[in-house]
C-alpha cells in the first residue's frame, strides 16, 4: 500500500523530509510505501489555531492531489489536525489525523490519560480540541506543556528527560493510566518513554501509520455520511500576510 504523509510544517528539504520517512518506516508493514510532503506556498509552522487554519487551504489540496497520485491513504502529520475535516470532505481513500489516532489509541488501553503538549499557552485549545474529537472528558487526566516549541534546537536525550519529567506528573499528581505525546516532533520517543514511565505512552506517528494501514487492510475509510462531498466548484484562496 501506499501512504502520503501530509506534513503541514513548511520549508522541509529533501534531507529533512527522509528523515522523516525513515522514522516513519520503523512503525510500517514491509510492503508499505511512504511518502511525505510539506507545503511550498507558504512559511507556516503550525503552533496555533491561526497558523492550523492558514495551513490548511494547501494541506487539502496537497491530499487532492496525493489521492490523485495513487495514494491509499493520507496521514496529516500534526497533533492539531490541521485540514483534517476538509480533507475527509474532499477525499474517498482514509484519512487520519495524528491526534485523532493518538486518542483513540489511548482510549483503549487506559481509563485515563493525560497529554503532553508543547507550551501550557494551548492548554485550554488542546482540552477543547480533545473533546471534539470525542474524548470522555471524565478520561481526560490533564493537559500539561513541557515548553518545547516545535523546531527547538534541543539534543534528543534532552527533550525526552523533559517529557519523562512531565510524565511523571501526569501519571503520580493527576492519575493518568496512559500519556499522549501531544506534538510530532516527539516522533520515535514513545517506547523508550513507556519504559520510564511504566505506563503506555502513545507516540501519535506510530499511530497514525498503524491507523491508516488497518484501515486499508480492512477496506474501510470515513463515512461520506459523516464526511459528505462538498458542492461542485472551482474554489481559490488568496495569498495574503497576517502580522502580529
Amino acid at each position: 500500500m501506499k501512504i502520503c504523509v501530509v506534513n503541514p510544517d513548511s520549508g522541509l528539504d529533501a534531507a529533512g523530509l527522509k528523515l522523516r520517512v525513515e522514522l516513519l518506516r520503523a512503525f510500517a508493514r514491509p510492503d508499505t510505501e511512504i511518502v511525505m510532503v510539506c507545503p511550498r506556498k507558504n512559511n507556516l509552522c503550525v503552533d496555533s489555531c491561526l497558523d492550523a487554519a492558514l495551513d490548511a487551504p494547501e494541506i487539502a489540496e496537497m491530499a487532492l492531489r496525493a489521492q490523485a497520485g495513487g495514494a491509499d491513504a493520507v496521514c496529516l502529520y500534526c497533533f492539531s489536525d490541521p485540514g483534517f475535516d476538509a480533507c475527509r470532505e474532499l477525499l474517498r481513500v482514509p484519512v487520519v489525523g495524528g491526534a485523532q489516532a493518538a486518542v483513540l489509541l489511548a482510549s483503549q488501553l487506559a481509563l485515563s490519560f493525560s497529554v503532553l503538549t508543547t507550551s501550557a499557552r494551548r492548554i485550554p485549545q488542546k482540552k477543547a480540541f480533545l473533546r471534539a474529537l470525542g474524548a470522555d472528558p471524565v478520561r481526560i487526566a490533564s493537559v500539561r506543556g513541557v515548553e518545547l516549541p516545535p523546531g527547538a534546537s534541543r539534543e534528543r536525550s534532552e527533550i525526552i528527560e523533559i517529557l519523562e519529567a512531565g510524565g511523571r506528573l501526569c501519571v503520580e499528581e493527576d492519575g493518568a493510566g496512559a500519556v499522549i505525546l501531544g506534538c510530532l516532533s516527539f516522533a520515535g520517543m514513545g517506547a523508550e518513554l513507556t519504559e520510564r514511565l511504566g505506563v503506555p505512552v502513545i507516540d501519535p506517528a506510530a499511530a497514525l501509520i498503524a491507523t491508516a494501514e488497518s484501515l486499508v487492510v480492512q477496506g474501510l475509510s470515513h463515512s461520506k455520511r459523516s464526511w459528505p462531498e462538498p458542492p461542485a466548484a472551482r474554489r481559490f484562496w488568496g495569498a495574503g500576510t497576517i502580522e502580529n
